[in-house]
């Protein structure tokens, strides 16, 4: 995003300076900015509205914007001369986040998610410093009227900020991923240029530029007649050129501010913050304006148009959060002022600017993570705004499921579990938006296995394998170390997966996910499958016109050779990458040792995705080809046939349908599952529709859901069976039967995979299930 807003040769606005002798005034000011004045057409010809600003008889600015009953909607939304009242910009968090956190968890006096933000107060009519003079007054006035001493650190605080600049920085090693920018690779934003002030005009139809004609009407001491619809167009240009204004404010102060080795006196920070504070509110009232119904439909595209949301974000918060971070410890009072600021207005927003609800709830996560650089000295504290960020990330992640980067969000939050970062950095990956920056954020949990060092934390010997194993795969080392790496986690596996018992149900799915990420070759530029994936997804097939279409694709499995031929393809081929070849026979491998503990219900959710991945890969015209051969099919069988029961609603597995019983629609895994390429076409349209969110119960693990596991993993045996490939269901019988093919597939595995039968230990074909 460009921010340049002026254009050149223009005149700077007549400015008017304020009462410089208020006694509370800060002794030294932030140096002014030299600003281009906006053009004619921001206003129209039909409104002659002063670019001086006016002071008020209470000493607030006041400008002589016309008053009219169509903006009364967003021009008195707040109490006081343009500052948010008292109770509102400084009140706690805490009051309406308690609900997302269990009550067991939740510190006294400590900040919660919310789940609805507050109503604002009505007061007086907004006065909005429209000139730069204005601007400085304002931010000269607004530092000492005290609203900060609510907050749990004033910024009026006799305590010196800048104390502790040299003390020792608390947890390196934990917090190396809370000490970065919490929101490095950022790209929710595209880059696009601001427009001018001259811009900004819009027509009632279109949203193009026009031209007042026709109304010859002067301002009588800054009042003048003109219909709700022409006064509400008129006062939005009028608030876009105070963005304008502030917003280049805002960039200069930071701009001098971020020299190195510049000193902030704590008037600095009061005045920055309080030039942001009053960025945000013109954004407020920008965005609240062009929602008003009198508004046409051109107003009403204006802020998608020029990227206002992008812009509050990139201007009003993002950078001064930066600069506060690189100023830890001493800004930590300020950031506290700040944060506790933009939290709430981005919560007030998410009420009155619901058009852009998604970008609101993935901002608040966002602040929620510069809140938790400030308590690195607390961890308990720091606990607390992890769950809050985590909340926010996950309503961000319901409403947009296939966007990589907000899973990048929730793997940075993972922390200390290892194996559920590794998860959401490689769904990031092969999401159906992926997030590029996850490639460099990955190497976060990588490095230590890729230099050979000690984990710095205690970890069990398989995760630390697992993980190993998993850096040579996405960095293409694929010699002897990674081979024995993979024996270590294989033979490993079946008895961690006991170790852990129920708990094991997410980690199992973290595990096999991020197995197929790799088959996917993490959607590398040249990936094969996702591609594969992709095409399938553009596909107007019915599930029952996939079978016979799918053969006319397929080796017969009566050309054993060029299955065989196929298969090693993908090691050998300078086309496929041997990342498919070697990601497959591990992740085929470590469901068959999953498949081997087929009586522990704690395996299903980890059957349940694979069973799914198989479903989505057949369903491909020749991705099945390339792995078909490493896939444990007759240990599949067995573990059907082992789901079977008296009970089992034949009806419902035997259906066309994806199965759905009423009282357990969703599972936890499908949440994991759900947004990436290859589950693209899994779900049925609507299946997410009023699904419950993470703080409503969905992980949740009542016995009930493993009748629903078994019915899906059934349901998906009969579809794989339909193929007639691999496996036969007899609709009179009721059971699975492996085919001859599959023998010899098996032979080819025993042949080629380097990990064939590593940490197997397989059970009867009639086991029944248990919990571990």
């Amino acid at each position: 995003m460009s921010d340049g807003n002026a254009s050149a040769g223009k005149e700077p606005p007549p400015l008017r300076r304020g009462d410089s002798g208020d006694p509370g005034a800060p002794s030294e000011q932030l140096p002014s900015v030299t600003m281009d004045s906006p053009g004619p057409e921001l206003e129209g010809n039909n409104s002659p509205r002063s670019r001086t600003a006016i002071l008020s008889d209470d000493g607030s600015m006041a400008s002589n914007r016309a008053q009219h009953p169509a903006s009364l909607s967003y021009s008195n939304m707040r109490a006081g001369s343009g500052e948010l009242p008292d109770d509102y910009a400084m009140s706690a968090v805490s009051d309406q986040a308690a609900e997302s956190v269990p009550s067991n968890q939740r510190q006294q006096g400590s900040p919660q998610p919310r789940k609805a933000p507050p109503r604002h107060r009505s007061g007086t009519s907004r006065s909005r410093p429209i000139s730069r003079s204005a601007v400085d007054n304002w931010a000269g006035r607004a530092v000492t009227a005290g609203g900060e001493s609510r907050l749990r650190y004033s910024v009026n605080s006799t305590d010196d900020p800048d104390a502790g600049d040299s003390g020792p920085i608390r947890f390196q090693q934990q917090q190396q991923f809370f000490r970065m920018s919490p929101i490095s690779n950022d790209e929710r934003f595209s880059a696009s240029a601001s427009p001018r002030p001259d811009e900004m005009g819009v027509s009632r139809t279109s949203g193009e530029s026009t031209e007042d004609s026709g109304n010859d009407q002067t301002s009588t001491g800054g009042s003048y007649e003109v219909d709700g619809e022409e006064q509400l167009t008129n006062n939005v240009r009028g608030i876009y050129a105070g963005i304008v204004m502030v917003e280049e404010r805002c960039r200069e102060y930071i701009k001098i501010q971020s020299q190195p080795g510049k000193e902030l006196s704590p008037q600095h920070w009061q005045q920055l913050i309080a030039v942001h504070r009053t960025l945000l509110q013109e954004h407020h009232d920008f965005l609240l304006a062009t929602q008003n119904p009198v508004g046409h439909p051109g107003l009403k595209s204006s802020a998608q148009k020029y990227s206002m949301p992008a812009r509050l974000w990139r201007h009003g918060i993002q950078a001064l959060l930066e600069l506060l971070r690189r100023r830890l410890p001493g800004s930590s009072e300020f950031m506290l002022t700040f944060i506790h600021l933009a939290y709430s207005m981005m919560t007030l927003l998410l009420e009155t600017a619901p058009a852009f609800e998604d970008i609101w709830i993935e901002c608040l996560g966002d602040i929620a993570r510069y809140r938790m650089l400030v308590e690195e000295a607390d961890f308990r504290e720091q606990e607390v705004w992890v769950r809050i960020a985590r909340y926010w990330y996950n309503e961000a992640a319901d409403k947009n499921p296939d966007v990589g980067r907000i899973q990048h969000h929730l793997a940075v939050l993972g922390r200390p579990d290892i194996v559920q970062q590794l998860f959401y950095y490689t769904k990031s990956l092969v999401c159906n938006r992926p997030f590029d920056g996850a490639r460099e954020s990955i190497f976060l949990i990588f490095n230590p296995s890729l230099q050979g060092a000690r984990p710095t934390r205690h970890l069990p010997e398989v995760i630390t394998a697992f993980v190993a194993a998993h850096s040579y795969l996405f960095t293409g080392e694929l010699s002897g170390q990674f081979t024995s790496t993979c024996d270590n986690f294989l033979l490993s596996l079946s008895q961690y997966a006991t170790r852990m018992g129920p708990a094991f149900k997410v980690h199992g799915a973290y595990i096999v996910s991020c197995n197929f990420a790799a088959i996917l070759e993490y959607a590398a530029p040249n990936a094969f499958l996702p591609d594969e994936f992709r095409r399938s997804t553009t596909q107007t097939k019915t599930v029952e016109d996939i079978y016979p279409w799918s053969h006319r694709y397929w080796t017969p499995v009566s050309d054993i050779r060029t299955i065989e031929s196929d298969f090693l393809a993908a090691r050998d081929s300078k086309t496929i990458s041997p990342l498919v070849f070697h990601g497959s026979c591990l992740a085929f491998q470590t469901l068959s040792v999953l498949l081997g503990q087929v009586g522990n219900k704690n395996m299903l959710p980890s059957l349940h995705t694979s069973l799914a991945f198989l479903w989505c890969l057949a369903r491909t015209s020749s991705g099945i080809k390339h792995i078909e051969v490493a896939v444990p099919w007759a240990q599949i069988v067995g573990f059907l046939n082992t789901l079977i029961r008296d009970f089992t609603d034949f009806a419902l597995i035997e259906g066309p349908d994806f199965p759905i019983q009423k009282e357990d629609r969703w599972l936890p895994e499908d949440f994991l599952i759900r947004g990436q390429v290859w589950s693209q076409r899994l779900y049925p349209a609507g299946f997410f529709t009023g699904a419950p969110n993470a703080d409503e119960g969905r992980n949740l693990e009542p016995p009930s859901r493993d009748l629903s596991r078994m019915h899906r993993c059934l349901w998906l045996g009969v579809r794989l069976a339909k193929f007639n490939r691999w496996m036969t269901y007899d609709w009179t019988t009721q059971r699975f039967s492996a085919t001859g093919f599959v023998r010899k597939l098996d032979e080819l595995a025993q042949q080629h995979s380097p990990f064939y039968g590593k940490g197997l230990q397989m059970p009867g074909n009639d086991v029944e299930m248990h919990n571990s």
